[in-house]
């Protein structure tokens, strides 16, 4: 008996190791991870105050203009602690940290990207809409960002990687993780506002912060997708799955016609969900079992 039940588990893991992330996210957790962002914001032409006329270099999602766009890595990510309940969580112990090509924790990229800018001026923007999209990329194949550490170092900090169809092929490539969609709850008096900065990031070298909430998009599902879906952050519109804050500074290298660069630092905040296994899983884990039960009985029949 304890041989079989040493075999079913074994095999109740593998099974989870077939379906599971490639990076394990806690259920039931506060989780806090660290962003580094390369991003272009459009810069209106006065008196407008409101400008949507970016394309995503290489076409990305069917290349529809916007007001904001960018890339990035997830530099850590980070076991949290319940700051405010359902408001806040603070960082904690490091479980995950990038530590570049050819190390061995592998690296979590992605890309923002369909924002639509609402107004700008000198109080401030706000913005609606927009997805975020996060990739997997495996230890050893974590070097689209450049060969050595030094070359990954010089891309995130915006000097060799520019705003360009290269740049987003890199930051996009890799495992599809999950997708999140912006939702309004940053502003507790307007459902419209999904993004809210405390200056205009279109201005030349803008120093400044924007918060968000964001939900996972159900419809694009990954390996990440249940496990964010915690709807544990509440607003005047409902709960939310995650929280952002973004540092962000002007950055020239990333300029273009009618964009202004930016570079932000950005921590995000989740409270996990209390994930069970999907039926897929418990179907394999099933079907494991009645073939290990058959196994014994010829076994015991012999």
């Amino acid at each position: 008996m304890r041989k079989f039940a040493l075999t079913a588990f074994a095999l109740l893991c593998g099974v989870g190791s077939a379906t599971a992330a490639p990076l394990a996210i806690p259920s039931n957790t506060p989780i806090f991870f660290q962003f580094n962002n390369l991003e272009q914001n459009c810069a209106p032409t006065p008196p407008a105050t409101v400008c949507n006329n970016i394309v995503v270099p290489g076409g990305y999602n069917g290349a529809n203009t916007q007001g904001n766009w960018g890339v990035f890595n997830v530099s850590s990510v980070q076991i949290g602690a319940v700051a405010t309940p359902h408001v806040d969580i603070n960082g904690g112990p490091t479980f995950f940290s990038d530590d570049g090509p050819g190390g061995t924790q592998g690296m979590i990229t992605g890309i923002f990207f369909g924002i639509q800018n609402q107004t700008a001026g000198p109080g401030g923007a706000t913005a609606n809409s927009g997805f975020i999209d996060l990739y997997w990329h495996d230890a050893g194949a974590d070097t689209t960002l450049g060969a050595t550490l030094v070359d990954e170092a010089n891309c995130l900090s915006g000097s060799t990687c520019g705003p360009n169809a290269g740049t987003v092929a890199a930051f996009t490539s890799g495992t599809f993780l999950a997708r999140l969609d912006f939702a309004s709850g940053i502003d507790p008096a307007n459902g419209a506002t999904f993004i809210k900065s405390t200056v205009d990031p279109s201005t030349i070298n803008a120093s400044g912060e924007a918060d968000s909430f964001l939900n996972v998009d159900l419809s694009k599902p990954g390996p990440w997708t249940n496990v964010l879906n915690g709807d544990w952050f509440n607003t005047n519109f409902g709960t939310r799955d995650i929280r952002f804050s973004n540092f962000f500074n002007g950055l020239a290298s990333w300029n273009g016609p009618g964009a202004v660069g930016l570079r932000s630092n950005d921590p995000g905040r989740v409270f996990t969900a209390a994930t069970v296994p999907e039926p897929a899983t418990l179907t394999l884990f099933g079907l494991g079992l009645a073939g290990l039960a058959r196994a014994r009985r010829k076994k015991n029949q012999n």
